[in-house]
């Protein structure tokens, strides 16, 4: 039997300096790096709040519209807040579902297992992303969830307020992210194959009801706009033909790998294995969280055979996972001579791994000399990922007198707008140039490249029949605008280049753009075809 040392008031503690270590390595990172193609994307989310968006439900939107208060703190690290407030929820949670599966050495366990994913620390849990509040939500949902089945092993009467707490909770997942949908999909096959007694409890139907009527604004919203998120997404999922795409499988697993930090993988094959062996865990429990967690994986998995995914799609069912290893760590300390509360070997070295990835990633976007991308002037900087969180600052500390010096010598009107034809890097120059000056982003162009700019163009002065307007070019997003613009303007000339450094080395180049004389339309109906 284990001998645990000052149990819960000593977790307590370490739980408190856990998040608060991670919460300010988190904060530090947010002011630190700039914001990347898709967070500031996320930005103009919540300039106009929608009931849904193109891509996602609006569950970012309204996280990033509290967090800053209301816009009036526009700066990053109030844009990321959220993702580190959420985190830091996150890990109380997940100590909190470790407790109830197993005791507050497997709560400790998954707690340190949720901060050393990259997934759940970084991706969800620094940068502002769809996922920071989905997290969250995935975790008290399951927290209900296995609550309720603990209930039901046990005969007793599942309270209605566990119910309701799953279907608002889980209604709330989707409504930061579609791949919620999992989570009702886990328990659902949980009660099909392994408790098909709790079909004849009224307050499954009525969770479901819940969780039907918080999301039904995604809903309605589709069907006033032909549908085109699920158009959208299913274009990006769909198999139409099956021919092998191994590098994409490959790159897949391995970004899977790598976002859920490989030790904690390692941790979870291992579980999963010893599961089949001896009981870590209540049989129930461990069927829910299999039955949450797989599914998201294999199915992310299969389509990378066929279809290019994000590797991060799949992150939610890792996390699920990692308290299945929490349990297994748990038993093996538990079978040591001496037990202890020092941390096991292999989350010590996981939480190391995260630490080693954060501050080498900020050192080698904020220090690289240059670029590791194209050297070529044209295109100079193309394939550089880091130059997605680096750079713009500059670059609009140097547009912005650039353009108030050119309407002031009559080069262009002051109300010159600045026209995209890609939701990148539409919406970096909305945040870092056009915000401060005030002037609109206008997207012209198709639907499928604008994105939600093709409703902040309804929001926005509109461009008028001859009217000029600006286009500038990133030379790591590199594009003629002569050729790109030639349906849309009758002509495009060069007004100036600027170079930018890193370190003291030319990293890429912004080329500005007088687009002359706008012929008409700004962007395609909505349609996806």
């Amino acid at each position: 039997m284990p001998c645990y040392v000052d149990t819960l008031s000593m977790y307590k503690k370490q739980l408190f300096y856990l998040v608060l270590i991670a919460g300010i390595v988190r904060l530090l990172a947010a002011g630190m790096l700039e914001l990347g193609n898709d967070e500031v994307y996320y930005y103009t989310y919540a300039l106009h709040l929608q009931s849904n968006y193109f891509d996602h439900p609006p569950g970012v939107a309204w996280l990033i519209k509290l967090f800053t208060l209301n816009l009036r703190l526009p700066q990053e690290v109030f844009i990321r807040l959220g993702s580190v407030v959420f985190a830091t929820v996150g890990t109380y949670i997940s100590f909190a579902l470790g407790k109830r599966i197993k005791n507050e050495q497997t709560g400790w366990y998954a707690a340190l297992l949720y901060n050393a994913s990259i997934y759940c620390g970084v991706i969800a849990g620094t940068f502002i992303l769809p996922d920071s509040p989905q997290v969250l939500f995935w975790l008290a949902g399951l927290y209900y969830m296995v609550t309720a089945v603990q209930y039901a092993t046990e005969n007793k009467k599942i309270p209605p307020a566990i119910w309701l707490a799953i279907g608002i909770l889980n209604g709330l997942c989707i409504m930061c992210k579609v791949h919620g949908v999992f989570l009702w999909g886990g328990f659902g096959l949980y009660v099909l194959f392994c408790n098909r007694r709790l079909l004849a409890n009224p307050w499954l139907y009525v969770a479901a009801l819940l969780t039907a009527v918080i999301i039904s604004p995604i809903i309605t919203w589709n069907i006033q706009n032909h549908f085109v998120t699920w158009n959208y997404h299913s274009n990006r999922v769909e198999v139409k033909q099956f021919a092998l795409d191994a590098d994409g499988f490959i790159q897949t697993i391995l970004g899977q790998l790598f976002y859920n930090n490989p030790l904690n993988v390692v941790a979870i094959v291992i579980a999963l294995v010893v599961l089949k062996k001896k009981v870590t865990l209540a049989k129930e429990v461990k069927q829910l969280l299999l039955l949450c967690g797989l599914p998201i994986i294999i199915i992310t998995t299969l389509v990378s055979l066929f279809k290019s995914v994000l590797p991060h799609w799949s992150g939610p069912g890792f996390l699920t996972l990692l308290f299945v290893a929490a349990a297994w760590l748990d038993d093996k300390k538990a079978q040591e001579p001496v037990a202890s509360g020092r941390t096991p070997w292999l989350i010590k070295s996981s939480l190391i791994l995260i630490a080693v990835v954060m501050l080498g990633g900020i050192a080698f976007i904020r220090l690289l000399p240059g670029t590791i991308g194209s050297k070529e002037e044209a295109q100079y900087g193309e394939d550089d990922f880091t130059l997605d969180l680096y750079g713009w600052r500059q670059f609009g500390a140097d547009f912005i007198p650039w353009y108030q010096q050119q309407v002031q010598a009559g080069a262009f009107k002051a109300d010159t707008k600045i026209v995209c034809d890609k939701w990148f890097p539409a919406a970096h120059l909305d945040y870092y140039a056009a915000r401060t000056l005030h002037i609109p982003v206008v997207g012209v162009g198709e639907l499928n490249d604008l994105h939600h700019y093709v409703w902040l163009n309804e929001q926005r002065p509109t461009l008028q029949p001859n009217e000029n307007a600006l286009c500038i070019v990133p030379s790591n997003y590199p594009l003629q605008p002569d050729k790109i613009y030639e349906n849309s303007f009758t002509g495009a000339r060069l007004l100036h280049t600027f170079t930018q450094t890193r370190m003291g080395q030319t990293s890429r180049y912004f080329r500005v753009y007088l687009l002359t004389g706008f012929k008409g339309q700004e962007s395609t109906p909505l349609n996806i075809q």
